[in-house]
């Protein structure tokens, strides 16, 4: 399989399932506690890795245990983390994660040590032999991590690495002038709808299509639409392919995004159709919704294609 780096957030999420949330100044009782690896590039190398896939992450980590105990979880997933930090001034990254009776997560965030990630520590040997750079769209929010992300960027196009970015969601207003800037370098932008017209710096109400368009002709070669009306699609100049979403009993919507990168990403480097990349993304995030955390809960592709199988039905 490829060789893939990806830059982005290394954190330890603390979870807590929340009934009902309070006003400002109330308390909530969580009915349930739960602490696991997490970060936007981390999920998505775990699902990689697990797929085959032999994963370089460039991040960095805090002097501390937490720091230790997600660089042991790292290795045990056979993700390299050579060229991941320690950092003696500020904490690895702690996510308080609230998860709704809907199974939707609220996050709260102190980035740490991630976002003191500077350019000089990013190692060009990192790319040596890599066949796709990815992003986390997190890496842009603080400085000095944003030009490191820039950084990590030149080196890639240096090599004519193709550079895949994921947009969280409920972010794309802080990033949007700067991505605006980078889309000419990508292979592809995963990213959801509602970010469409914000990202395109076009007005609300603006139709999915003219969206697209406008980020193509921005210089972007392919968007990856993680939902619409049920589907996902993967547009690119005069093709816009499409796949249904997979029925699945959403407990924790966390990492689920990350989750459905991978699928995109392995579809790209296997040779997928786009529509077939698009089922595989599909089915990545449905196996990630139904399940408690992500990090060292993100599926591997046996399971997205028995999913994908599953759902066809008996031939």
């Amino acid at each position: 399989m490829s060789v893939i780096v990806l830059l982005g957030d290394i954190n330890v999420d603390l979870a807590l399932e929340i009934s009902t949330y309070p006003p400002e100044g109330g308390e909530a009782i969580a009915t349930a506690q739960r602490m696991f690896l997490g970060g936007s590039a981390t999920n998505t190398a775990v699902a990689l890795s697990r797929s085959g896939h032999r994963c370089r992450l460039i991040g960095r980590v805090g002097d501390d245990g937490w720091g230790k105990q997600a660089l042991r979880d790292l290795r045990g997933e056979g993700i390299d983390t050579t060229w991941i930090g320690r950092d003696s001034a500020e904490p690895t990254q702690i996510n308080v994660v609230t998860v709704g009776s809907t199974g939707e997560r609220t996050m709260f965030a102190y980035r740490g040590a991630n976002a003191q990630l500077s350019p000089a520590a990013i190692d060009a040997a990192a790319f040596d032999a890599a066949e796709l750079f990815h992003l986390s769209g997190y890496a842009f929010l603080q400085s000095p991590q944003s030009e490191a992300a820039d950084h990590a960027i030149g080196l890639a196009v240096a090599r004519n690495i193709p550079i895949t970015l994921d947009i969280p969601g409920g972010i794309v207003s802080r990033l949007a002038s700067r991505v605006r800037t980078i889309l000419p370098r990508l292979d592809t932008i995963v990213l959801g709808d509602a970010d469409l017209a914000p990202l395109a710096d076009k007005p609300y109400g603006t139709s999915l299509e003219e969206a697209v368009r406008a980020l193509l002709d921005l210089g972007v070669e392919r968007v990856a639409v993680k939902a619409n009306e049920g589907r996902s699609l993967l547009c690119s100049a005069g093709v816009t392919e499409s796949a249904s979403w997979l029925p699945a009993d959403a407990f924790d919507t966390t990492g689920a995004g990350d989750a459905f990168a991978a699928g995109h990403i392995h579809g790209r480097l296997t040779g997928m159709t786009g529509r077939e990349c698009c089922r595989l993304a599909n089915a990545f995030g449905a196996l990630a919704v139904a399940r408690r955390g992500a990090g060292l809960a993100m599926p591997a592709i046996d399971e997205a294609l028995a999913l994908l199988g599953a759902s066809d039905g008996p031939s």
